[in-house]
């Protein structure tokens, strides 16, 4: 459903995180006077796969789940988006449809901006447009990586550096030294991140935690030991 009460993108403070920073006032009104503001609860598609797209998303608050389906049917997730993160806004500069499923993790407020506007500003801005191309370069790099991984490096280094780096983006530091992850990820969509079994995350993790690394409470983990974590990497 819309939501009339989110504030304007001038005030919004996840915009101090993309690219819309350093756009002026005048053009910051106009996304604002132009905007759709939607509430999405867990488990809910905010675009899918395969549709045209006609606008950029601006997730304000929660967490979204990116995937993509292969041909045999099987979904793989490609990124995790966060406050602040725009989506789908290389489809429409490439003229694709998009090549993603967005799906909200928890419970999600997410911006609509027309496409017509972002164009505008693009041309009239060269500083926001490199912004953006910096961005889609930091994507590719990501995604060049994740291959490479994907090629060279066992189930069991994928499944450390992949908690590793999800402490690093939801890791909320404990006073233990530990890290709880405030990110809700079932068995599935961990092995969906890292191209593997379910069975064989799950045995990844009931390795780790066996070796005192990990722990759950309820479906919250805790990373409670990162620099002995790094140590099981070849390349420490």
């Amino acid at each position: 459903m819309a939501i009339s009460a989110f504030s304007s993108c001038l005030d919004c403070a996840v915009r101090h995180q993309n690219p819309l920073k350093d756009l002026p006032e005048d053009i910051l009104k106009d996304f604002s006077a132009c905007k759709t503001a939607n509430l999405y609860k867990r488990g809910q598609i905010i675009f899918y796969e395969g549709n045209r797209p006609f606008g950029i998303y601006c997730v304000t608050q929660g967490k979204i789940k990116l995937s993509k389906t292969t041909p045999d049917g099987k979904s793989y997730i490609v990124k995790i988006a966060k406050d602040g993160d725009l989506l789908g806004y290389r489809s429409f500069f490439t003229h694709e449809k998009y090549t993603a499923t967005a799906e909200a993790l928890e419970d999600a407020t997410i911006c609509f901006l027309d496409r017509s506007l972002f164009m505008d500003a693009l041309r009239r801005y060269p500083q926001f447009a490199l912004d953006i191309l910096e961005r889609m370069g930091q994507e590719l790099k990501c995604a060049e990586e994740k291959a490479r991984d994907l090629a060279y490096k066992s189930a069991q280094e994928r499944m450390v550096e992949m908690l590793l780096t999800l402490k690093e983006t939801y890791g909320e530091a404990q006073s233990d030294g530990s890290y709880r992850l405030q990110i809700t990820l079932t068995r599935e969509e961990l092995a969906n991140m890292l191209g593997i079994t379910t069975e064989t995350a799950v045995r990844n993790l009931t390795w780790l935690k066996e070796k005192g690394l990990i722990s759950f409470d309820r479906k919250v983990m805790q990373l409670l030991d990162p620099e002995r974590m790094q140590r099981l990497l070849p390349y420490y």
